[in-house]
Protein backbone atom coordinates (compact mmCIF):
# COMPACT_ATOMS: atom_id res chain seq x y z
CA UNK A 1 0.00 0.00 0.00
CA UNK A 2 1.02 3.53 -0.89
CA UNK A 3 0.71 6.13 1.45
CA UNK A 4 1.67 9.69 1.49
CA UNK A 5 0.38 12.65 4.14
CA UNK A 6 0.85 16.00 4.69
CA UNK A 7 3.14 16.87 7.95
CA UNK A 8 0.69 17.22 10.92
CA UNK A 9 -2.11 14.73 9.56
CA UNK A 10 -2.59 11.84 11.50
CA UNK A 11 -1.90 9.17 9.05
CA UNK A 12 -2.86 6.36 12.06
CA UNK A 13 -6.24 7.62 12.56
CA UNK A 14 -6.74 7.92 8.19
CA UNK A 15 -5.95 4.30 8.34
CA UNK A 16 -7.96 3.30 11.41
CA UNK A 17 -10.84 4.56 9.76
CA UNK A 18 -10.31 2.93 6.46
CA UNK A 19 -10.41 -0.08 8.34
CA UNK A 20 -13.51 0.11 9.52
CA UNK A 21 -14.62 0.24 5.68
CA UNK A 22 -15.97 -3.53 4.95
CA UNK A 23 -16.48 -5.26 2.21
CA UNK A 24 -20.51 -5.89 2.41
CA UNK A 25 -20.39 -9.26 1.41
CA UNK A 26 -17.58 -11.11 3.32
CA UNK A 27 -17.89 -8.72 6.63
CA UNK A 28 -13.90 -8.07 6.31
CA UNK A 29 -12.32 -4.89 6.16
CA UNK A 30 -10.97 -3.74 2.82
CA UNK A 31 -7.91 -2.81 4.68
CA UNK A 32 -7.90 -6.35 5.77
CA UNK A 33 -8.05 -7.88 2.31
CA UNK A 34 -5.84 -6.00 0.42
CA UNK A 35 -8.34 -3.72 -1.65
CA UNK A 36 -6.86 -0.32 -0.54
CA UNK A 37 -3.75 -0.03 -2.72
CA UNK A 38 -2.76 3.96 -2.28
CA UNK A 39 -3.49 6.46 0.32
CA UNK A 40 -2.52 9.66 -0.57
CA UNK A 41 -4.02 12.99 1.89
CA UNK A 42 -2.67 16.22 0.90
CA UNK A 43 -4.13 20.17 1.37
CA UNK A 44 -6.72 17.88 3.29
CA UNK A 45 -7.54 16.55 0.62
CA UNK A 46 -7.65 12.40 0.23
CA UNK A 47 -7.34 10.21 -2.56
CA UNK A 48 -7.71 6.82 -1.89
CA UNK A 49 -7.13 3.95 -4.31
CA UNK A 50 -9.38 0.98 -4.67
CA UNK A 51 -8.45 -2.47 -6.57
CA UNK A 52 -10.64 -5.37 -6.06
CA UNK A 53 -10.21 -9.08 -6.51
CA UNK A 54 -11.82 -8.52 -11.15
CA UNK A 55 -12.71 -5.78 -12.97
CA UNK A 56 -15.86 -7.48 -13.15
CA UNK A 57 -16.83 -7.36 -9.04
CA UNK A 58 -20.43 -6.43 -8.73
CA UNK A 59 -21.01 -2.85 -9.01
CA UNK A 60 -23.32 -2.55 -6.11
CA UNK A 61 -20.74 -4.06 -3.75
CA UNK A 62 -18.06 -1.64 -5.24
CA UNK A 63 -19.99 1.53 -5.06
CA UNK A 64 -21.21 0.74 -1.08
CA UNK A 65 -17.38 0.19 -0.55
CA UNK A 66 -16.25 3.32 -2.35
CA UNK A 67 -19.45 5.13 -0.44
CA UNK A 68 -18.36 3.96 2.86
CA UNK A 69 -14.43 5.22 1.95
CA UNK A 70 -15.89 8.26 0.96
CA UNK A 71 -18.31 8.86 4.09
CA UNK A 72 -15.52 7.94 6.97
CA UNK A 73 -12.77 10.05 5.97
CA UNK A 74 -14.90 12.85 5.35
CA UNK A 75 -16.10 12.65 9.01
CA UNK A 76 -12.07 12.54 9.94
CA UNK A 77 -10.71 16.15 11.28
CA UNK A 78 -8.61 17.58 8.71
CA UNK A 79 -10.07 15.95 5.44
CA UNK A 80 -12.73 18.22 3.53
CA UNK A 81 -12.77 16.47 0.23
CA UNK A 82 -12.29 12.85 -0.67
CA UNK A 83 -11.94 11.26 -3.98
CA UNK A 84 -12.05 7.45 -4.18
CA UNK A 85 -10.50 5.82 -7.32
CA UNK A 86 -11.63 2.15 -8.83
CA UNK A 87 -8.86 1.75 -10.91
CA UNK A 88 -9.80 -0.71 -14.08
CA UNK A 89 -13.23 -1.60 -12.49
CA UNK A 90 -15.84 -2.08 -15.44
CA UNK A 91 -18.13 0.80 -14.25
CA UNK A 92 -15.35 2.95 -12.64
CA UNK A 93 -16.44 5.84 -14.24
CA UNK A 94 -20.46 6.14 -13.58
CA UNK A 95 -19.46 4.84 -9.49
CA UNK A 96 -16.31 7.17 -8.91
CA UNK A 97 -18.57 10.06 -10.77
CA UNK A 98 -21.42 9.29 -8.76
CA UNK A 99 -19.55 8.47 -5.01
CA UNK A 100 -16.68 11.61 -5.41
CA UNK A 101 -19.97 14.36 -5.80
CA UNK A 102 -22.41 12.25 -2.88
CA UNK A 103 -24.78 11.19 -5.33
CA UNK A 104 -26.37 7.56 -5.00
CA UNK A 105 -26.30 4.30 -7.00
CA UNK A 106 -29.64 4.93 -8.81
CA UNK A 107 -27.83 8.23 -9.52
CA UNK A 108 -24.66 6.57 -11.31
CA UNK A 109 -27.21 4.41 -12.87
CA UNK A 110 -30.27 6.07 -13.31
CA UNK A 111 -30.67 4.55 -17.03
CA UNK A 112 -30.50 1.13 -15.47
CA UNK A 113 -33.24 0.32 -13.44
CA UNK A 114 -31.00 0.78 -10.20
CA UNK A 115 -32.38 1.63 -7.28
CA UNK A 116 -31.19 2.06 -3.54
CA UNK A 117 -29.18 -0.01 -1.56
CA UNK A 118 -30.70 -0.28 1.60
CA UNK A 119 -32.09 -3.51 1.56
CA UNK A 120 -28.86 -4.72 0.04
CA UNK A 121 -27.11 -3.39 2.92
CA UNK A 122 -29.08 -4.49 4.72
CA UNK A 123 -29.15 -8.48 4.16
CA UNK A 124 -25.70 -7.88 4.20
CA UNK A 125 -25.76 -6.72 8.00
CA UNK A 126 -28.09 -9.27 8.77
CA UNK A 127 -25.47 -12.00 7.09
CA UNK A 128 -22.58 -10.61 9.42
CA UNK A 129 -24.72 -10.55 12.44
CA UNK A 130 -25.16 -14.30 11.72
CA UNK A 131 -21.38 -15.02 11.39
CA UNK A 132 -20.15 -13.11 13.79
CA UNK A 133 -22.60 -14.75 16.11
CA UNK A 134 -21.90 -18.05 15.18
CA UNK A 135 -17.90 -17.08 16.50
CA UNK A 136 -19.06 -16.07 19.52
CA UNK A 137 -21.15 -19.23 19.93
CA UNK A 138 -18.64 -21.40 19.15
CA UNK A 139 -15.68 -20.48 21.46
CA UNK A 140 -19.02 -20.94 24.16
CA UNK A 141 -19.10 -24.68 23.09
CA UNK A 142 -15.63 -25.34 22.97
CA UNK A 143 -15.28 -24.18 26.26
CA UNK A 144 -18.09 -26.70 27.83
CA UNK A 145 -21.19 -24.37 27.69
CA UNK A 146 -24.49 -26.58 27.38
CA UNK A 147 -27.39 -24.82 25.51
CA UNK A 148 -29.55 -24.79 28.82
CA UNK A 149 -26.66 -22.28 29.87
CA UNK A 150 -25.81 -20.44 26.93
CA UNK A 151 -29.99 -19.23 26.43
CA UNK A 152 -29.46 -17.86 30.19
CA UNK A 153 -26.73 -15.73 29.32
CA UNK A 154 -27.22 -11.76 29.73
CA UNK A 155 -24.94 -9.53 27.51
CA UNK A 156 -22.87 -7.77 30.26
CA UNK A 157 -21.88 -12.00 30.96
CA UNK A 158 -20.15 -11.95 27.30
CA UNK A 159 -16.87 -10.88 27.94
CA UNK A 160 -16.41 -12.42 30.66
CA UNK A 161 -16.83 -15.60 29.22
CA UNK A 162 -15.43 -14.89 25.79
CA UNK A 163 -12.98 -13.28 23.87
CA UNK A 164 -13.31 -9.81 23.89
CA UNK A 165 -12.78 -9.16 20.60
CA UNK A 166 -15.64 -11.45 19.25
CA UNK A 167 -17.95 -10.22 21.79
CA UNK A 168 -17.49 -6.39 20.80
CA UNK A 169 -17.84 -7.31 17.06
CA UNK A 170 -21.01 -9.43 17.50
CA UNK A 171 -22.59 -6.25 19.73
CA UNK A 172 -21.47 -3.85 17.51
CA UNK A 173 -23.16 -5.36 14.82
CA UNK A 174 -26.79 -6.34 17.01
CA UNK A 175 -26.74 -3.17 17.68
CA UNK A 176 -26.98 -1.57 13.77
CA UNK A 177 -29.39 -3.38 13.04
CA UNK A 178 -31.33 -1.89 16.21
CA UNK A 179 -31.50 -4.90 18.57
CA UNK A 180 -31.61 -4.87 22.23
CA UNK A 181 -27.97 -4.39 23.54
CA UNK A 182 -28.52 -3.22 27.27
CA UNK A 183 -26.66 -5.38 30.12
CA UNK A 184 -29.56 -7.29 31.14
CA UNK A 185 -30.98 -8.73 27.27
CA UNK A 186 -30.10 -12.36 26.35
CA UNK A 187 -26.79 -12.57 24.63
CA UNK A 188 -27.63 -15.19 21.77
CA UNK A 189 -30.94 -13.66 19.79
CA UNK A 190 -32.22 -14.20 16.41
CA UNK A 191 -31.89 -11.60 14.03
CA UNK A 192 -35.47 -10.30 14.75
CA UNK A 193 -34.14 -10.32 18.24
CA UNK A 194 -36.20 -13.49 19.48
CA UNK A 195 -34.63 -15.38 22.31
CA UNK A 196 -33.48 -18.91 21.18
CA UNK A 197 -35.08 -21.98 23.08
CA UNK A 198 -32.11 -24.82 24.31
CA UNK A 199 -33.73 -27.64 22.25
CA UNK A 200 -33.34 -25.27 19.18
CA UNK A 201 -29.98 -24.36 20.14
CA UNK A 202 -27.97 -26.97 18.05
CA UNK A 203 -29.81 -26.87 14.76
CA UNK A 204 -29.75 -22.90 15.12
CA UNK A 205 -25.36 -23.18 15.57
CA UNK A 206 -25.71 -25.55 12.40
CA UNK A 207 -27.70 -22.91 10.68
CA UNK A 208 -24.89 -20.23 11.68
CA UNK A 209 -21.88 -22.03 10.90
CA UNK A 210 -22.84 -22.17 7.02
CA UNK A 211 -23.12 -19.04 6.74
CA UNK A 212 -20.16 -18.03 8.64
CA UNK A 213 -18.32 -21.10 6.40
CA UNK A 214 -19.67 -19.20 3.12
CA UNK A 215 -18.46 -15.92 4.11
CA UNK A 216 -15.21 -16.94 4.92
CA UNK A 217 -14.54 -19.57 1.54
CA UNK A 218 -15.71 -15.93 -0.26
CA UNK A 219 -13.19 -14.05 1.83
CA UNK A 220 -10.47 -16.58 0.56
CA UNK A 221 -11.31 -16.73 -3.10
CA UNK A 222 -11.40 -12.81 -3.06
CA UNK A 223 -7.90 -12.66 -1.55
CA UNK A 224 -6.55 -15.68 -4.51
CA UNK A 225 -7.98 -13.58 -7.29
CA UNK A 226 -7.19 -10.25 -5.75
CA UNK A 227 -2.96 -11.73 -5.28
CA UNK A 228 -3.14 -13.58 -8.54
CA UNK A 229 -4.14 -9.86 -10.56
CA UNK A 230 -1.21 -8.07 -8.41
CA UNK A 231 1.33 -10.52 -9.46
CA UNK A 232 0.00 -10.54 -12.97
CA UNK A 233 1.02 -7.07 -13.43
CA UNK A 234 -1.37 -3.87 -15.21
CA UNK A 235 -4.90 -5.81 -15.33
CA UNK A 236 -6.27 -6.55 -19.03
CA UNK A 237 -8.48 -2.88 -18.87
CA UNK A 238 -10.41 -3.53 -22.49
CA UNK A 239 -13.70 -5.84 -21.43
CA UNK A 240 -16.16 -3.87 -22.04
CA UNK A 241 -18.62 -2.40 -19.25
CA UNK A 242 -21.57 -3.48 -20.31
CA UNK A 243 -20.90 -7.06 -19.03
CA UNK A 244 -20.75 -5.72 -15.30
CA UNK A 245 -24.54 -7.08 -13.70
CA UNK A 246 -25.66 -4.61 -10.63
CA UNK A 247 -26.32 -8.28 -7.94
CA UNK A 248 -29.39 -7.89 -5.25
Amino acid sequence: MLIEFDAGQDGATILARLATVLDPELDQSIVELGFVQEVRVHNKHAKVALQLPTSWCAMNFAFLMAADVRKVLLATDGIEQVSVCLGDHCAADEIEGAVNQGKSFADAFSGEGAGSLADLRATFLRKGFLARQERLLQQLLDTGWRSEGIVRLCVHEGTRIATVEVVERYLERREELGLDCSPSAPLIVDESGAVIAADRLQAYYQQVRTVRVALEANGAFCRAMLAKRIASGPPDTTRSKGDANVQA
